[in-house]
């Protein structure tokens, strides 16, 4: 093997103080941000321990914890990676003032790869698999379906666009699963690393440019894969940049014990297991029936039993009905803004409820009778009995989802 192809660790003859430092840092980061993650059991504990030194010694008194957001870029959590970046420097610092040896911390190194491998390949699969199959991008809902381009956040546009295409979502999942996958193991950890940096550069972007308020972590995840490819830089340099015969390093087990080589694999084994056990439940999820789904667009009203042109400003107001989930609906106005409620829907007794939230008093409760070409709601609707003909407009009956695949296009279809 050509030791000249990896990465030259600082000792004792260069006495390189300065290499050292940045070494332990980067090394004490890794575990930091691996502690302190969004997916790690310990981030609740220490985002409370990083508000307590925010308030009370940097005297961000309006600082906030804000559970269950569904951001990973709220203001704490950019603190927790300043307080990291600042933990990780004092215990690089502490290392290198009280190691008298001046060790050069290699197989530190190669451990921390370990952890890093294990770590990006569990992001990996879990969110590769959440793409396969109505997970993370699910189809578009009848309220999305719905909405004007120029009315949706960049975000929405994102989820809107991977949920247009269950193809390219499960591509999508599948080079991200594959990555995670090949990072599972030493002799494919240099081509997993670099594969799945390739995969999350792409996610990163998106984030950045699209506003998805999962920057700080998807930057951390690639940061994690140059990591992990850091002691085969200079191979990598040698074969893509110089041309020139390189080999990459192949770091043998540390035991030499059968029962211990066995042990180590039986583990691993078991590791990888639970991965894919704990991140496969959505490759099964299936999601539930919504009944009456659909847009229902408002075509005559009668209100207390006098018929009311529906573009009038009226006293219910609804210009369409838009189910799009067996608990939620909401309901477009005539001025075009937009209402939501808590829903039922009885298939039996043919009835749906809507409420403003789950324990208010029944805002609408309304009988449906389906019909040729329209849909009757008879009830109320606060304190009005009402009357409305619909007509149904189903998922398939947009442009989006009708559309398909075609080889051969002698025009562009772009409307």
């Amino acid at each position: 093997m050509d030791n000249n192809n990896s990465i030259n660790f600082p000792n004792q003859s260069k006495r390189n103080a300065v290499l050292r430092f940045l070494h332990l840092y980067v090394i004490s980061y890794v575990y930091l941000f691996i502690l302190t993650s969004q997916v790690s059991p310990l981030q609740g504990i220490n985002k409370s321990g990083v508000l307590w030194l925010c308030k009370n010694i940097f005297q961000q008194h309006q600082l906030e914890y804000i559970k269950m957001t569904g951001s990973g870029d709220t203001t704490l959590d950019y603190w927790v990676v300043l307080v990291n970046m600042c933990l990780a420097a004092v215990a690089a610092l502490v290392v290198l003032l009280t190691d008298k040896k001046q060790r050069t911390f290699k197989d530190l190194h190669w451990f921390t790869v370990v952890v890093a491998r294990y770590y990006v390949a569990m992001i990996m699969l879990s969110y590769g698999f959440a793409k396969l199959h109505n997970g993370q991008f699910p189809a578009n809902s009848i309220g999305r379906l719905e909405e004007k381009v120029g009315d949706m956040s960049p975000m929405g546009m994102i989820w809107s666009m991977m949920g247009a295409s269950a193809g390219y979502t499960f591509v999508s999942g599948l080079l991200e699963s594959m990555g995670g996958f090949l990072l599972l193991f030493r002799r494919t950890k240099t081509f997993g690393a670099l594969f799945s940096m390739t995969v999350m550069i792409n996610v990163a972007l998106l984030n950045f440019f699209y506003d998805v308020p999962v920057k700080i972590f998807s930057s951390h995840i690639v940061l994690l894969c140059v990591f992990i490819v850091s002691g085969d830089a200079i191979a990598l340099y040698r074969f893509f940049i110089l041309h020139q015969p390189s080999q990459l390093r192949f770091q043998k087990r540390t035991s030499d014990k059968r029962w211990k080589r066995i042990t180590l694999i039986g583990v691993k084994c078991l590791v990888i297991a639970f991965f894919i056990f704990s991140s496969s439940s959505m490759l099964f999820y299936t999601p539930p029936a919504v009944p009456m789904e659909g847009a229902y667009s408002v075509e005559k009203v009668v209100i207390n039993n006098q018929e009311v042109p529906p573009c009038n400003n009226d006293s219910v107001g609804w210009k369409k009905l838009l189910i799009s989930y067996s608990d939620r609906a909401s309901v477009i106005l005539n001025n075009d803004s937009t209402k939501a409620f808590q829903s039922m829907i009885d298939i039996g007794k043919k009835t749906l409820t809507l409420r403003k939230k789950e324990r208010d008093n029944i805002y609408a409760y309304l009988h449906y009778n389906v019909q040729k070409d329209s849909i009757i709601f008879t009830g109320t609707i606060g304190r009005d009995s009402v009357k409305l003909k619909t007509t149904r407009k189903n998922k398939e009956d947009y442009k989006l989802n009708r559309r398909g695949f075609h080889w051969i296009n002698e025009y562009p279809f772009n409307r």
